[in-house]
């Protein structure tokens, strides 16, 4: 699938439950940090789009067997104040670990290749930074915890360009 059908799909909801892997979660932040001017913008499109995509996810899974929403509803499910499966702390971290790594014009595939860590389901490249007991609490992923291991990179510091 090409860079451009899959985040449409992903900013539509239209990702299958069984698609929304660690390899996509990556692909879609990495595609918002090389798409984007500041760390910012791509820290925000990834957080809200995968709260988005979540209470699509608990919508569908509410609804009785063979229901289907109205066309309205399914464009704009209604906000949860704390949706289920997203986590703060580690959103973040991977955000800047994909910028810090990311290189100018790199495919997707090279990018892959090059971070495997990044990659790992076992969250190898966050456990660098955090410990699992810091990492794995409430408190890390209702908001932002800083490492207690090693320091995260500093995201890129671009000014937001003027509207």
């Amino acid at each position: 699938m090409t860079d451009n059908k899959f985040l449409t799909q992903f900013e539509n909801r239209q990702i299958a439950r069984k698609d929304w892997t660690h390899e996509a979660h990556v692909r879609m932040a990495w595609l918002y940090v090389a798409r984007t001017d500041t760390y910012s913008q791509a820290r925000s499109k990834v957080r809200s789009g995968i709260k988005k995509l979540n209470n699509a996810f608990i919508a569908q899974q509410n609804r009785p067997c063979g229901a289907t929403a109205p066309a309205e509803a399914a464009a704009e499910p209604a906000a949860e104040p704390k949706p289920i499966g997203f986590h703060e702390t580690i959103t973040t971290a991977f955000v800047r670990l994909v910028a810090a790594r990311s290189k100018p014009g790199e495919k997707f595939g090279n990018f892959r290749k090059r971070n495997p860590d990044l990659f790992d389901r076992n969250l190898s490249a966050i456990l660098a930074h955090y410990s699992p007991a810091l990492l794995f609490s409430e408190e890390a992923k209702a908001t932002f915890a800083q490492p207690d291991r090693e320091p995260l990179p500093k995201p890129w510091l671009a000014a937001t360009p003027s509207v």
